[in-house]
């Protein structure tokens, strides 16, 4: 997480509480149950008492949908899982209503829930107080423009600098492939910013290219998804004796499916390549590595946060490609860090040998009229000068 994530992600978190008003909800239901204490035979109290939990209850669910699942994740690493747990107003209700007959009980939780939530409110906005005054700000993004944030857990690469140096060879690989498969060439990949703890690599590209990625990797984490409930039915059949056919039958289904989603990617990738035909075989083989290897990354951990604002200046098939983006981040939600491959099976990596065919160099022109996406200067993050065989997963554990 960088310094500017850091702070949006407390904005945030500030932002949605006084919007919902979640806070003041939960104080409410704290003092209607100090009240229904005193008073347990009261109707008006529990009556109003009724009409506080439903009032949390809507501002859970307001959270529930506002939350994009990168979101949850920040707002997990600063602590506030809890607190912003769309399933809090749940937990509540279900304590009140155990303990309809002892109040206090009820009463003694939700004290100490809206004690704790408090404080770690007041912590978040002393924070943002402090990060203004030492001129820490947002990095927001400017209007049309777009941005990935590949987030690199550092077990991925185990703190070899030379195995990280190969991963940012493979993202920028990665994007030239897919730029020159959608808009013809390859387009400059440019660094917009990174975190020094938890690498998070912010890079720059056309909204096109950008909703190209966004769509391969939203496929992937649907196919995982049941490919997951596929291997856990594997799992739990196995260990009752299932039979080897069975169990192969099963397998072949996991695998199948992933190649599914690799082929379909490839082919909605190249759908609007009309350039050389030797060039374009060229580009399949090349994705196909490519997205087999960022398939296989995800799984161990790898996170990718897609980022579009919209314009209203741009053109027609960018605001279609932005809302595109900004609706498929909505919805990913990628897979914990496995300590095994789970679409995989007999201890295979899905990932493809790390090469890339040659690419026609970038135009000076374009690397020079590249617009900044944010406001800032942007670097180029380097795409060449790694050797072959590398990447994040080019060495196997049983290599080392």
């Amino acid at each position: 997480m960088t310094i500017e994530s850091f702070y949006e992600t407390l904005k945030f978190a500030v932002e949605v509480d006084v919007r919902l008003r979640m806070q003041t909800s939960l104080e409410t239901i704290r003092e209607t149950l100090n009240h229904l204490v005193t008073s347990p035979a009261h109707p008006q109290q529990q009556s109003s008492l009724a009409s506080a939990l439903k009032s949390f209850d809507s501002a859970a669910d307001e959270l529930g949908r506002t939350l994009t699942p990168s979101q949850r994740s920040l707002i997990v690493e600063v602590g506030g899982a809890e607190f912003f747990d769309p399933s809090i107003a749940a937990k509540v209700k279900t304590v009140v209503a155990t303990n309809a007959m002892t109040p206090s009980v009820a009463r003694d939780f939700v004290q100490d829930l809206a004690d704790r939530r408090a404080r770690y409110l007041t912590t978040v906005e002393q924070t943002l107080s402090g990060l203004n005054t030492l001129g820490v700000s947002g990095q927001e993004l400017a209007p049309g423009a777009v941005n990935m944030v590949f987030n690199v857990p550092r077990e991925l690469f185990d703190n070899e600098l030379e195995s990280f140096a190969k991963e940012l060879t493979f993202i920028s690989h990665l994007i030239q492939h897919f730029s020159e498969a959608v808009t013809g060439e390859p387009e400059p990949v440019f660094l917009e910013s990174s975190s020094s703890s938890v690498p998070a690599i912010s890079v720059a590209a056309s909204a096109r290219v950008t909703e190209s990625v966004a769509t391969i990797v939203s496929k992937f984490l649907e196919a995982w998804e049941k490919a997951e409930k596929v291997r856990r039915i594997r799992q739990e059949l196995m260990e009752v004796g299932l039979k080897k056919q069975t169990f192969d039958d099963l397998t072949d289904q996991i695998r199948s499916s992933v190649e599914a989603v690799i082929e379909e990617s490839i082919q909605i990738t190249l759908n609007s390549y009309n350039h050389d035909e030797t060039r374009k075989h060229q580009l399949e083989s090349s994705l196909r590595r490519d997205t087999r290897r960022l398939f296989g990354q995800i799984e161990r951990g790898l996170a990718i946060q897609f980022n579009a604002r919209s314009s209203a200046d741009a053109d027609e098939a960018d605001r279609i490609a932005l809302k595109a983006i900004d609706r498929m981040s909505r919805d990913m939600k990628f897979p914990p860090m496995a300590t095994e491959p789970m679409l995989l099976t007999r201890g295979q990596i899905l990932e493809g040998d790390f090469s890339s065919i040659s690419a026609p160099s970038v135009p000076k022109k374009n690397l020079e009229a590249h617009p900044a996406t944010n406001g800032t200067q942007q670097a180029p993050l380097a795409a060449a000068g790694a050797p072959s065989g590398g990447g994040l997963w080019g060495r196997r554990r049983s290599d080392r």
